[in-house]
Formats: structure tokens, sequence, C-alpha cells
């Protein structure tokens, strides 16, 4: 892009992809032609879900992605006038009612063995600290690795607003999949639950790779692409060595044909 992307601050809100938020990117918009977003919080842990959202709800293409930070382009025939009308929202919609995360017992096993596992997810082993307003990409992967060696996986959110650690509960038991165990203590306890299967994990890391993953493969794909450009000016740069080689050598032998005396007849 010509022009430099006017940083966005102000878009990296707790509650998410809201009208005013797709009224200030738009905003921006007028001033230049891409707009820098950074994604913080809660709706990281699924950053495919926040790229798509975000392209769908404002019509405009992530040209680059690193980390949380995102430069939206808003599209090489953008026009203002013609962009749609999103009404401001000056007041904050009522949350819904969720059904009940915790049950008292866990489906497949009874009241005692529900309370057994709940004291032993406490005292697991903490897979990872998650800081406030972090970014929690790897977090799905990480869980799925911590399958592989425990039934049981324990995540700590002491400094975590409790909705907070409740919402990244619920995209968990989505994403991974697994089953929510416990929220006591500021902690995320998560059970993989007895059909739990190696080859379903393996399966699912294929068919949904980490943002972590994707970043690194179009890494590799750019190294590989350099590799290969100079791989190809090597070679015509050898080609070029051959033909005047040849050409020497063809010069060479005219040279001694015409040195060759003639037989006396």
């Amino acid at each position: 892009m010509p022009e430099e992307p006017h940083q966005a601050a102000d878009q990296s809100r707790r509650d998410g992809l809201t009208h005013n938020m797709l009224n200030d990117i738009h905003n921006h918009w007028k001033h230049g032609e891409g707009v820098r977003v950074k994604c913080l919080g809660v709706p990281t842990v699924d950053m495919q879900n926040v790229c798509r959202e975000l392209e769908d709800k404002t019509g405009g293409l992530i040209i680059h992605r690193h980390g949380g930070q995102l430069i939206l382009y808003r599209g090489r025939h953008y026009h203002p006038k013609k962009r749609p009308v999103i009404p401001l929202m000056l007041w904050k919609p009522a949350e819904p009612i969720y059904p009940r995360l915790i049950k008292t017992t866990i489906e497949g096993l009874t009241v005692q063995e529900t309370k057994e596992m709940r004291k032993k997810g406490l005292h697991a082993p903490v897979l990872t600290k998650l800081a406030k307003n972090g970014y929690y990409a790897s977090l799905v992967s990480m869980v799925r690795d911590g399958f592989l060696a425990d039934e049981l996986v324990r995540i700590d959110c002491k400094g975590l607003p409790k909705s907070d650690y409740r919402k990244i509960g619920v995209k968990l038991r989505d994403l991974v999949p697994c089953i929510l165990v416990s929220f006591d203590k500021e902690q995320i306890i998560v059970w993989r639950g007895k059909d739990h299967d190696e080859s379903i994990q393996d399966n699912m890391h294929k068919a949904f790779p980490s943002v972590l993953q994707l970043e690194s493969a179009a890494g590799e794909n750019e190294q590989e692409e350099a590799s290969s450009e100079s791989v190809a000016g090597e070679n015509e740069h050898g080609e070029k060595e051959e033909t005047s080689v040849d050409c020497s050598s063809d010069e060479w032998s005219e040279i001694s044909s015409s040195d060759d005396v003639p037989d006396d007849k």
C-alpha cells in the first residue's frame, strides 16, 4: 500500500466486534487505505473466526497478520459514500442467558466420580498461566497436546475477570473439544472424556491448525520461494556459461580447420 495504515488503538475492545467499532474502521478508511487492528483477550482464542468476521462485516481484506495485529485493507474500489450504513449503539445490549456450564454430574460419571475428578483437577500440574488481556491463539493446540499426556488439564486464570475465563472455557469446549469440569479457585479444568482418541486429535490438528502454525507455514513458503528463485538464477547463469563454452569450442574448431594444410595433388 502506498500509504501508512492508520493506527486504530481504540479497536481492541472487550466487547469484540461491535457496531461502533465497525463505524470507527470506516471512518479510518476515509483517510487511508488500511487500518491496523490490535486483538487481545478472549476473542484471540479463535483468531480464524476473528479474521473471518472482520472481513465479512467490514467488506475489507486482511493483507497482513502477525500475532494479534492485523492490517485491514479497504479494497481497490472503496467509496465512503457507498458503504453500508451502520447505526451507532449508545447502549450496551443485555447479555443473553446461557445454560449452566458446570453441571452437578459430568455426563457418563457418577456424583462421587465427578467430585473426585474435580479434586484431582485442582492438584493437576498447571499447563499455562493466562495474563489479563493477553494473546491466546496457541491455547487450543496447547490443550490438545496436554491431553496426550494426561486426561485432565488445568489452566491458571488468576487475575482474570470471572466472565473472561468462563468464555475461554466455552471456546475450549467447542474447539478442542473437551468437557468442562470446574472453574473453582480461578482455574479452568477440562477433561478429555472417556471416548478420547489420539487419532481424532491428530485429525483436528490437521483440519484446524493453530494461528502460529499458519504463520510458520507462510514463512516457510516464503523461504522456499526465495530458494527456488536463487536456484533459478544459478541455472540461468550456468546455461549462459555453457553457451559461452560451446561458442568458444566452435570458434576453435573453425580456426583449427582453417589452419589445416591442404594435401598436395
